[in-house]
């Protein structure tokens, strides 16, 4: 189910000063009832409210209807900077008490109280009557920016805890804190003392709109404290958790503290409020999320449900191997033979890239190294071969560092320009192949100049075209020319633009459409280049240009990821998240997606569903069940506390995004993630800084070398499909014969091109209809498509993908 806010009926402040959010069965029915407080700011005092949501079912849906909006009697307060809410009972006599909170902000020091109201019934009626406002003591904030209550029998002494939380706001960095009153009793006073505050490791906010904390049971018996805040960014406003394991009554965490979360679909600009509270829904836990939107009107109150426990079935599964890359994976690609090649030249450290080991195989620095990913681990069984280093005209190694990259139609990857020099970044014009049967790298001709960031693509003909990057001269200039490869005659032809046309950005997102021309998405790499997504004919010289309108947040779309929306036949172009240029400027990244339908009579950009949580350096990845994968980046440039752990799955037949499982490693600049044939995905690299080591092991603190592979939903749902005998060459147009003993229950037959990938961009990935013209219990035949511009020249993976979604393992086919 995708995530989505619901709405909390009949919110009628223009303006909050806190807001919070509880949970407890108040009737016995076994059902879960929420609980909402909201300050309101009118002109004068504060007043504070709160009303029951009864009955929640398993999405977290309120389906007993809500209670009136009642009082909380004697709230004091003109200037409010928090509040928040629970429930327990308190006294044993199998009612709930309602405790409330608030931060009074007078002139001075700020102070939390909180107080008690006993016998809540599911209306919001308290029966019994309230206490007085306690202070929690030791309040030493001036200004806070919103807090929370939760509570909890945290030593199982059957006296709970109450957990207080609070974001000082010191004019800097803001510090989340939190502090426990042990054992409290009938009347909420807290008889065990008080712990000193806490702080929240890893805070980075400096501008917060929103805070929440909850004491959750991840299913395992053992209690975690959970997190909430609201970064208020220059900006789009972000939500986040984490999670501290094992809590003891002194709010330590014995199993420490988990990394930031993401709070998906955020969209909020503008929070005057947020909390959250952990429940129980259909025996699964879950993190109801409340936000207070300030938009320029009524204020809006809303709440979602968020996993908390990640069932492979539903998010996928990642699993950190039990070695390394071998070389920083800062470029990747999918070789026909199953394997993957990891190249990293010189990896972005000078000390390497000058150093006389630089490219010595038997000392530890290699320029690549190739991967099999189905070899067995383990003493005599070695899964990485180091391919000799290939050295240029001066005896030095290729430095295919930020090259460009694709296949030939045999197989062989070639790869063009590279580092020269690094200061400044200057564009080797050096091109070489890597043949996938021998291993190794051999030359090629030349291009005329070079190119550093370029972007390579295969053309319908086999051809290879290259396209922009700095040159290699020292002003850093781009090179706007246009080369094209055969391979056949090992020749480069050059071309040109139309004058006024400024050339294309680094990295560049190109495309090949099913009529031969080629299309730019919009996204870059790092380039402030002012020219917006467009359509060229590389047979043309000069090469005309024509724009493709209404892209999305187009300044946002460096570091971007785009992808050919399966299957290629459909010709929709989509292009995701991004951010700012430049590493200096920390600006949030965008989580808006646009789409291009290129079989429409007039291609524009259409808006389609955005990001769950919006990321720079972003991997997209086609699957054989034709979804989107998408992992790694950031919400800022090269941040790792920010560093986007959750990955997600687009939809493209319900234009839906759906959260998958949390990664262990975070995936910055320079990652990589790459499809498997056994349709599981492989993600690598990480450098967001030059780092500066000569060999690859020990890791450089720079140079991320762990590997993990995320196994898709769709391997948890049963037995998969299996391919017979195929032939392994095919042509344009031919009906193949495909055996399979699940013939009759195939739903699609597809082709997937190899991935090849680099700073965010696979230009080779596309998956391929295969018409099904027959299907018999042992076999079933395909059409192969006519038009080599919807599948160049190349080799594939052929996928079968059974009607439950689940695809078979690929086998290689060569289409010519």
């Amino acid at each position: 189910m995708p995530n989505h806010f619901m709405n909390i009926p009949d919110w009628f402040s223009w303006e909050n000063q806190g807001a919070g959010i509880g949970a407890a069965d108040l009737n016995g029915n076994g059902l879960q009832d929420l609980i909402v407080i909201m300050v309101d700011a009118p002109p004068g005092q504060n007043a504070a409210n709160y009303r029951i949501g009864r009955n929640l079912d398993n999405k977290g849906m309120v389906t007993g209807g809500w209670s009136e909006w009642k009082a909380v009697p004697d709230w004091f307060s003109f200037e409010n900077q928090g509040s928040g809410v629970a429930a327990w009972d308190l006294d044993g006599d199998g009612q709930s008490e309602l405790i409330v909170f608030m931060i009074d902000n007078p002139n001075g020091k700020n102070q939390g109280f909180y107080r008690i109201g006993k016998q809540l019934d599911v209306d919001g009626n308290v029966h019994g009557g309230w206490g007085p406002w306690v202070p929690v003591p030791d309040w030493f904030s001036f200004e806070n920016q919103h807090g929370a209550i939760a509570v909890a029998d945290l030593d199982n002494d059957g006296h709970p805890e109450l957990i207080v939380f609070m974001i000082d706001n010191p004019g800097e960095l803001n510090q989340g804190l939190y502090r426990i009153g042990k054992k409290l009793d009938a009347n909420g006073n807290v008889t065990g003392g008080w712990t000193p505050w806490l702080p929240v490791p890893g805070w980075f906010s400096w501008e917060n709109q929103g805070a929440g904390i909850a004491v959750a049971d991840m299913g395992n018996g053992i209690r975690d404290l959970v997190i909430f805040h609201i970064d208020n960014a220059i900006g789009h406003n972000q939500a986040f958790f984490k999670v501290a394991k094992q809590v003891d009554a002194n709010g330590n965490p014995a199993g420490g503290w988990d990394a930031w979360m993401g709070v998906p679909g955020w969209f909020s600009w503008e929070n005057q409020g947020g909390g959250i509270a952990a429940v129980a829904l259909g025996g699964t836990p879950k993190l109801l999320v409340l936000m207070v939107d300030n938009p320029p009107e009524l204020n809006v109150g809303l709440y979602e449900v968020v996993d908390l426990v990640e069932d492979p079935a539903i998010h996928g599964q990642w699993e950190l191997l039990p070695y390394h890359s071998g070389v920083l994976a800062v470029h990747a690609a999918l070789l026909p033979t199953g394997k993957v090649l990891f190249f990293a030249g010189s990896g972005s450290s000078q000390v390497r890239f000058h150093s006389h080991d630089f490219g010595d195989v038997d000392k530890g620095v290699s320029i690549s190294v190739v991967w099999d990913p189905s070899a067995a681990t383990g003493p005599g069984n070695p899964n990485f071969f180091h391919p000799p280093t290939l050295d240029d005209a001066n005896g030095k190694p290729f430095d295919m560092f930020c090259c460009g990259h694709t296949f030939l139609p045999d197989g062989r990857l070639l790869a063009a320009g590279g580092t020269l020099d690094y200061g400044p970044f200057r564009g080797r014009t050096e091109a070489a192949v890597f043949d996938p049967t021998t291993q190794d790298w051999s030359f090629v001709k030349h291009m005329a100049h070079g190119r550093w960031y370029p972007t390579l693509i295969t053309l319908a003909d086999g051809r290879l075209l290259a396209t922009t990057g700095l040159d290699e001269g020292f002003a850093n200039n781009h090179n706007q020319t246009l080369e094209i490869y055969s391979a056949v005659t090992d020749t480069w032809e050059l071309k040109h633009f139309a004058p006024g046309f400024p050339g294309l950005p680094l990295y560049a997102h190109l495309f090949l459409l099913k009529d031969g021309k080629v299309f730019f998405s919009g996204g870059r790499m790092d380039d402030e280049l002012d020219v917006q997504p467009c359509l060229f004919d590389p047979n043309q010289n000069p090469v005309h240009t024509q724009p493709v309108n209404d892209l999305l947040d187009p300044i946002l779309r460096n570091q971007s990821a785009s992808v050919i929306l399966p299957p290629a036949q459909d010709q929709k172009i989509m292009i995701m998240g991004g951010g700012p240029a430049g590493k200096q400027n920390q600006t949030d990244s965008t989580g808006m997606v646009s789409i291009v339908d290129f079989n429409a009579a007039h291609p524009n950009y259409v808006a389609a569903a955005p990001l769950l949580l919006p990321r720079i350096h972003l991997n997209a990845i086609i699957l054989p069940d034709r979804t989107v994968f998408v992992s790694g980046g950031s919400l800022k440039q090269e941040t790792i506390p920010l560093a986007r752990l959750q990955a997600e799955l687009y939809d493209p037949s319900t234009d839906t995004w759906h959260m998958m499982a949390t990664a262990i490693v975070p995936r910055l600049y320079h990652s990589v993630a790459l499809l498997l044939p056994d349709g599981r995905v492989v993600a690598a690299g990480s450098n967001p800084f030059g780092g500066q080591s000569v060999a690859w092991e020990p890791a450089d603190p720079q140079e991320e070398m762990r590997l993990e592979v995320f196994s898709p939903p769709y391997l948890f749902k049963g037995p998969r499909p299996s391919i017979g005998a195929v032939p392994t060459e095919w042509g344009y147009g031919k009906t193949i014969t495909v055996k399979s003993t699940q013939a009759t229950s195939i739903r699609w037959a597809s082709l997937i091109r190899s991935g090849i990938t680099t700073h965010s961009f696979d230009c080779g990935q596309r998956l391929v209809d295969l018409a099904i013209v027959s299907q018999t219990q042992a076999q079933l035949k395909v059409q192969v498509t006519h038009e080599s511009g919807i599948a160049p020249p190349g080799w594939y993976m052929l996928f079968l993908t059974d009607t439950n979604g689940i695809p078979s393992v690929a086998k290689w086919i060569h289409l010519a």
